[in-house]
């Protein structure tokens, strides 16, 4: 499946059978404007891409251009999200439908904070970040066992020693969040290391990958991650949305101006299975060469080719199905249900929050 830019639209199917459409407007000079009911790309006065707005889900403006009110008022009524995402890979705005949920939840998401639930989500999503990360180690030994043997062992190594820190989580005891936070980022920063350690022997050593470095990445496998985190997070914004929870208002993260705290949470379940894999295929199958990045102000950034590539097999992988806990459901679909799982625990209606991981 093909997620296209601008005038080549991939079209899916929802589980009910609408169509559901994508689009990625990239490039400088492009406007998205409104005429009717339909929203219309130009490039130089000449419009490149129209459709339906109520059968887009989601517009993704990346690189220079432009948009008139009239055409974000027209996604706003369609619950159709607007994101903007900056050349360094980072989400630098968000247009969505008004909150259309219970004013309960949020009122239950501060309370939380406070007391043993926000440290029982904090512990779930950590949990379910190292079970993920345990799972794509494993499946990325047993493609190698042939191949590379040392290297396949390694990283089962790896594996094992996040399972022991996996035991570690189970028997920890529910608290407030200000009371497990040191101690919960202590575990996620070590086994970080570990899962960046184990990843970077199968990384080819021409991409200089260093380990994971976060924001202004200096490499070409630190900018591609910051860009598919990005995607993430507008995704998992959605689901948080949807939910009527505040983003902002997280447990595990750190409250700070202008900082989606709660979308960050939810984000940990979801980095290696969409996000991670997809880049370490991508780079382990010679699919982008470290001389496709360009040096901008001392930030490593995405060419053209490895950009489209990136964000053409995220969104695409939004979309397809994976069979989980019996079911078969949209990744899409998947993380809005984390986030109702969140909401529903917080108003009581379920006794426990049950984390997202993959099985290996």
């Amino acid at each position: 499946m093909k997620i296209a830019f601008t005038g080549r639209l991939a079209e899916n199917r929802a589980n009910e059978g609408v169509p559901v459409k994508r689009l990625v407007v990239d490039g400088f000079g492009k406007f998205i404007k409104r005429e009717g009911d339909q929203i219309v790309v130009t490039e130089k006065g000449k419009v490149v891409h129209r459709d339906l707005a109520e059968d887009l889900r989601q517009v993704v403006v990346i690189g220079g251009g432009g948009i008139s009110f009239d055409a974000m008022e027209l996604l706003g009524e369609c619950g159709v999200d607007l994101i903007k995402v900056d050349w360094k890979g980072e989400v630098v705005c968000r247009l969505s439908s008004s909150l259309m949920r219970t004013v309960q939840t949020r009122r239950e998401q501060y309370a939380a904070y406070n007391d043993k639930r926000g440290g029982h989500l904090s512990i779930a999503f950590i949990y379910g970040k190292v079970k993920n990360q345990y799972a794509l180690l494993g499946t990325l030994a047993k493609a190698r066992a042939d191949s590379s043997p040392n290297v396949s062992e390694a990283l089962l190594e790896a594996r094992n020693t996040l399972g022991t820190i996996l035991n570690e989580l189970e028997e920890m005891p529910e608290a407030p969040i200000n009371e497990l936070r040191g101690k919960l980022m202590g575990i996620e920063g070590n086994c970080s290391r570990i899962y960046w350690e184990a990843v970077s022997k199968i990384l080819p050593e021409e991409f200089g990958f260093p380990g994971r470095s976060g924001r202004y990445a200096k490499d070409p496998i630190n900018a591609m991650l910051n860009y598919g985190y990005a995607l993430l997070e507008g995704e998992v914004w959605h689901g948080v949305h949807y939910a009527g929870l505040d983003p902002y208002g997280g447990f595990l993260h750190v409250d700070r101006p202008g900082k989606a705290s709660m979308v960050l949470d939810l984000m940990e379940e979801f980095r290696q299975q969409i996000v991670d894999r997809n880049i370490i295929s991508i780079a382990t199958k010679g699919m982008v060469r470290p001389d496709e990045f360009e040096n901008c102000e001392g930030v490593c950034k995405l060419g053209e080719k490895p950009k489209r590539l990136l964000v053409g097999s995220i969104e695409a992988l939004f979309e397809e199905y994976i069979r989980h806990k019996e079911v078969k459901i949209r990744w899409t679909d998947l993380i809005m249900s984390q986030a109702v799982d969140v909401a529903k625990y917080l108003r009581g209606e379920t006794s426990k929050y049950e984390p997202f991981y993959l099985r290996w």
